[in-house]
């Protein structure tokens, strides 16, 4: 089997004329897949009582048990959520916590986790301590940030209140692997309840929760392990088995087994859940197994990185090769005056949503692709999901359009507002 644009035509959904190099935002669904989840819905939509009767539950179950082999867990301990932000909103919705806890978080906490964080820290009466992590940056920098403000919280924190940490295993935007195995570390060392953001790792890299010991870890699957959406996993440690409760919760609520107050939590349709054994047989007998498909996509990003050059790397830095994830991070270059309009402005949310809109809406239009960027640390980034489906110089004709957006967004109305009021703003503080 070889990889690329063919393989693309020949096993995935996209139409011929769409440059897919986004990967990480949504996934995509081989055909194989796909077939397997029509039969589902079939299956459940042609006689319902049937269905839920003799299906639903069992079929949940055997996926639930597969997946516990791929990540080295007991099934038990795992349970299925819709999406990874589902899964942290599980956890701190459920967790105990008493006025004068502390939950810690970094600055590249993905956004709807960082809502997540906040609803809870405000609903309980708890602290939050936010550590600044800014790309790119060394791992020994990342985990010492860490420990200093576990060992700040833990100094000041009241006898028998609780710290809670959560951490990416690989960040969202910019598209950064974390030391993730070494924060769960410090975690166990300082006594700190650690849960894993694992939005973007299963299927992008190997995960043993056994051997990395986090209390709560949670991941999608339909990104990187090719699921329908929306499908994700929860683990959580058996010590809070009893505290952590479905959303909603329904039926199950006072079952004593904790996968089993998940196994149906409302009447919807499960059907990529029991797509998984697909899932894995794609991997396996198309794909000719992780292996493969990591050693492809990490070729793909070392092409991407010699291109644009490790100068222009967004990254924890010094990794081994193993470590190289999927989705690289580049900077893009600017003129200084743009540099400077591009600083003032990203500080506005509306901004942000409106460059957003405007420059990726055309993307998609026009040139059938769509490229994730974003400002951090005083640059403009852009980020490129390496796939099985994608052939390099893809991603450098989608970077080309993405320039030609900036342009054409550099010469239209909107940015002569934002500039305007970006300038004035600028003038005033100096007054």
């Amino acid at each position: 089997m070889t990889f690329g644009k063919k393989f693309r035509e020949d096993k995935f959904l996209f139409p011929k004329d769409a440059t897919p190099i986004n990967h990480g935002s949504y996934g995509a669904v081989p055909k194989r897949v796909y077939e397997t989840y029509k039969k589902w819905l079939h299956k459940d939509f042609q006689f319902p009582d049937e269905f839920m009767h003799f299906f639903q539950a069992q079929e949940m179950e055997k996926s639930l048990k597969v997946v516990s082999k791929l990540v080295n867990t007991d099934y038990k301990n795992l349970a299925f959520v819709p999406n990874a932000t589902s899964g942290v909103n599980v956890v701190f919705r459920s967790f105990p916590f008493q006025k004068g806890d502390t939950i810690v978080i970094s600055s590249v906490i993905y956004d709807a986790c960082g809502n997540t964080i906040d609803f809870a820290a405000r609903r309980n009466g708890v602290n939050l301590k936010i550590v600044d992590i800014t790309f790119p940056m060394s791992e020994k920098t990342v985990l010492s940030r860490f420990e200093a403000t576990f060992k700040q919280v833990l100094e000041t924190k009241k006898t028998g209140s609780q710290v809670v940490c959560i951490y990416d295993a690989i960040c969202s935007m910019p598209g950064c692997r974390m030391p993730f195995e070494r924060i769960t570390e410090l975690c166990r060392r300082y006594g700190i309840v650690s849960c894993i953001d694992g939005a973007h790792s299963i299927g992008m890299i190997p995960i043993d929760i056994q051997a990395i010991g986090c209390d709560f870890y949670t991941s999608n699957l339909h990104k990187w392990l090719y699921l329908p959406r929306g499908c994700a996993i929860l683990y959580v440690t058996p010590k809070f088995h009893d505290a952590i409760m479905p959303f909603p919760i329904s039926h199950s609520y006072k079952d004593q087994e904790f996968y089993k107050r998940f196994l149906f939590t409302a009447s919807n349709n499960y059907s990529s859940f029991y797509c998984i054994p697909e899932a894995l047989k794609f991997v396996n007998e198309d794909c000719g197994g992780f292996d493969k498909i990591r050693s492809y996509c990490r070729k793909q990003g070392n092409g991407i990185i010699a291109h644009f050059g490790t100068d222009h790397l967004v990254s924890v830095t010094e990794p081994s090769a193993d470590d190289l994830n999927f989705m690289v991070t580049v900077k893009v270059d600017l003129p200084k005056d743009k540099q400077e309009f591009f600083a003032r402005s990203f500080k506005n949310k509306q901004f942000e949503n409106e460059v957003r809109d405007f420059v990726l809406s055309d993307l998609l239009r026009k040139s059938r692709t769509f490229v994730q960027f974003g400002w951090h640390n005083n640059f403009l980034f852009v980020r490129f999901s390496c796939q099985i489906y994608t052939d390099l110089q893809e991603y450098f004709w989608g970077y080309d359009q993405f320039l030609k957006e900036l342009d054409r967004f550099y010469a239209s109305d909107l940015f002569q507002k934002w500039n305007n009021r970006s300038a004035c703003t600028s003038r005033c503080c100096k007054l």
